[in-house]
């Protein structure tokens, strides 16, 4: 039996849907560019987008790629009954926990770690993690490849033709000291503001602003820094979300990976080492129901095992954002805060 749900500030029409997804494309591309992509003028394009924005139906997100010589790994954490909430509310002020999510089963919380090398993982599992009165089990595995996360989702339909401007760089480069140098003052901008001015990047790096153009387009293309445009779960078209951990034939991982990286619905899809599953999934699902559905489909087409799985129940940071009871957003953490 279907109920009738009712409206959400958070709905996005379809026209709302094909907005966000070119900004999806290009995140930083004008808003010339995003217009012509879908139809409508440059002032129309920014107004639709702020009235998007001001909702929280979605927004922009600014993070440290994987590819930045850092190291991930997911942490499954069990707690004390009726501690969950407390013991998350304090996780998620860590810096370099980047993600916080309550789920069912046999763990009451899953997190994403993005830390600066394995000796700062370890610490915080072990030393930080590991010793809160409340925390009873911790369980951790490293992420060895990121298939796909949130920037390579999309709102809706194929991509669109967002026309960036050409590279003004005629082929100049500055070197990766140089880059290095100024990585965490990019991040630092973008987190705060994904689509920050090349003028308000220049005066932070203390540069003209066509080199600010040049850095950020090269943080952005060597995967040093990622963006991608979120949209709330509280919302009607994809309210819900499935966690898989699934154990594949280590020559088949790449290839059953890659097929499940490419499906519409996948939200994130990681190699895992260290731990029992060497793949770990999660996908958008309109019906709780569809979660049987999916599971028998991949166990059916791709040769695989689900070890593991869990309903999504709550996020309580996603990706450096923090969300109170009703999912809406009630603040950041810099991936680059001190660390406590």
């Amino acid at each position: 039996m279907h109920l009738p749900t009712s409206s959400h500030p958070h709905d996005l029409s379809d026209s709302d849907l094909d907005l966000v997804a070119a900004l999806q494309d290009a995140p930083r591309a004008s808003w010339a560019a995003i217009g012509r992509a879908v139809g409508v003028s440059a002032p129309t394009a920014r107004r639709r987008w702020q009235a998007i924005a001001d909702t929280g139906a979605a927004w922009p997100t600014t993070y440290a790629g994987f590819t930045a010589g850092l190291l991930m790994g997911l942490a499954e954490v069990r707690c004390r009954p009726g501690t969950v909430d407390a013991v998350a509310h304090v996780l998620r002020q860590h810096p370099k926990v980047i993600s916080v999510t309550g789920m069912t089963g046999d763990r009451d919380l899953v997190l994403t770690i993005l830390a600066e090398d394995m000796a700062q993982f370890r610490r915080l599992i072990q030393s930080w993690l590991g010793t809160h009165d409340a925390v009873t089990a911790v369980r951790s595995t490293i992420v060895t490849r990121m298939f796909s996360d949130g920037s390579r989702w999309r709102a809706a339909g194929p991509p669109h033709d967002v026309v960036l401007p050409r590279a003004d760089d005629d082929g100049r480069a500055d070197g990766d000291a140089a880059t290095q140098a100024q990585w965490r003052t990019v991040l630092t901008t973008l987190e705060r503001d994904g689509r920050a001015t090349p003028r308000e990047v220049a005066e932070r790096l203390g540069t003209s602003e066509a080199h600010a153009r040049r850095v950020v387009r090269r943080l952005l293309a060597n995967g040093w820094i990622q963006q991608r445009i979120d949209v709330s779960l509280e919302q009607r078209m994809w309210p819900h979300a499935l966690a898989m951990w699934l154990v594949v034939p280590a020559a088949r991982l790449e290839a059953t990976a890659l097929q499940i990286a490419n499906l519409p619905m996948t939200r994130m899809c990681a190699a895992l080492a260290g731990g029992a599953s060497n793949l770990y999934v999660i996908v958008w699902l309109r019906e709780l129901e569809d979660a049987a559905t999916m599971e028998a489909e991949l166990a059916r087409s791709l040769e695989l095992r689900v070890l593991d799985r869990a309903i999504l129940l709550h996020y309580y940071k996603r990706v450096g954002h923090l969300f109170d009871e009703a999912n809406r957003r009630e603040g950041h953490v810099s991936w680059l805060a001190e660390v406590p």
